[in-house]
């Protein structure tokens, strides 16, 4: 039983419908309806901080370790959508990664050395102080979610939205209408874990986005992340551009549970698109609630309840969710993975 049907619980999902289980989903609301749908659609390497931050925090064996498994998610991503003919406009058109101080310069300097060192292609450009990661990519999130639940369901799972969890247990998940016994229970909620999960250090932090009408130029030929991944933006297939982020112009506002965007944070947005000359009207504005784990990598793996979970993305679910479901089917049907260490979900 996985509760959460965003791009997490449906990676789980489908990963055991395709090893021959039959699980359930349990969804509050709709598919890819919370930050799985609200996302700017990168799939990058790696987590937020550059590489070499990276290094500092975990140790450079672990975050070649972490590395690796963000690039085996790509690899299972891409495979899904052709498998399974999502039409989600993925691309693979790379990734800027753009500094916004001399010290982040430096630091993606530095990170392009040591990356390039293990075969990743990194190019440098240091007229406008910014590196581009030739194996990034970019797609329409909820189709591509929506994509992997129809491919789940095709494989045996079954999937309830309008299905609200009030508890979870080893054994079973608990519903106002009755409840789901299971051989095993994922969490998957997320910025919303602690609703669920007693202790589960995940902080809920808003991150707004806007998007234009269709321009015929293209501007951006690839997305970008910039200061320190506090903004990004990118141009979708259709020309629409679309631009998030800003939240370090508000940090002590931009958290809890309310997705209503702000004028705060909206205007530095705006003023994006008049300082790059994007006079297209802007169609939609919307916010999402991410989940920050308490280092900046995701839990993934068995709590000391019994119960499993995969959540706390910090922002990066799209580079973790594929291959952290794989990590959990894999612990639920055998009790190992490999990679498994890395993020146990009751780490210090």
């Amino acid at each position: 039983a996985i509760v959460g049907a965003g791009i997490a619980g449906l990676s789980v999902a489908y990963a055991l419908a395709r090893a021959g289980a039959r699980p359930v989903v349990l969804e509050r609301h709709g598919i890819a309806e919370a930050a799985s749908g609200r996302n700017g659609g990168f799939i990058l390497a790696g987590v937020v901080e550059n590489f070499v931050a990276a290094c500092r925090r975990f140790g450079p064996a672990a975050a070649r370790r972490i590395w690796r498994v963000t690039v085996t998610n790509r690899v299972l991503l891409a495979a899904i959508a052709r498998r399974h003919a999502i039409a989600c406009d993925l691309a693979w058109n790379g990734s800027l990664q753009l500094a916004g101080d001399d010290d982040e310069w430096q630091e993606i300097r530095e990170s392009a050395a040591a990356l390039g060192a293990q075969g990743v292609r990194v190019t440098l450009h240091p007229e406008t102080r910014s590196a581009v990661h030739e194996e990034d990519g970019e797609m329409h999130p909820v189709r591509f979610v929506r994509g992997l639940a129809d491919a789940a369901e095709t494989l045996g799972a079954r999937i309830h939205e309008g299905t609200n969890a009030t508890a979870v247990h080893a054994d079973r998940v608990v519903t106002p209408r009755g409840t789901v016994r299971a051989g095993a229970v994922v969490s998957c909620t997320n910025a919303y874990s602690a609703r669920l999960l007693a202790g589960a250090r995940i902080a809920p932090v808003r991150g707004q986005m806007l998007a234009t009408a269709p321009i015929a130029e293209r501007i951006f030929p690839r997305p970008v992340y910039a200061h320190r991944g506090y903004r990004y933006w990118r141009q979708d297939r259709q020309g629409r551009v679309l631009v998030g982020g800003w939240r370090d112009t508000a940090m002590e506002v931009e958290v809890g549970e309310d997705a209503t965007p702000t004028d705060r944070v909206q205007r530095h947005l705006d003023a994006f698109l008049a300082e790059h000359g994007v006079r297209a009207p802007v169609t939609h504005r919307w916010a999402g609630i991410m989940g920050f784990s308490h280092d900046g990598l995701p839990y993934i793996g068995k709590r000391a309840s019994g119960v499993y979970m995969l959540a706390g993305f910090t922002g990066h679910g799209n580079a973790f969710a594929i291959a952290g479901g794989e990590i959990v089917a894999s612990l639920i049907r055998t009790g190992h993975h490999p990679d498994a260490d890395l993020f146990d979900p009751d780490r210090p």
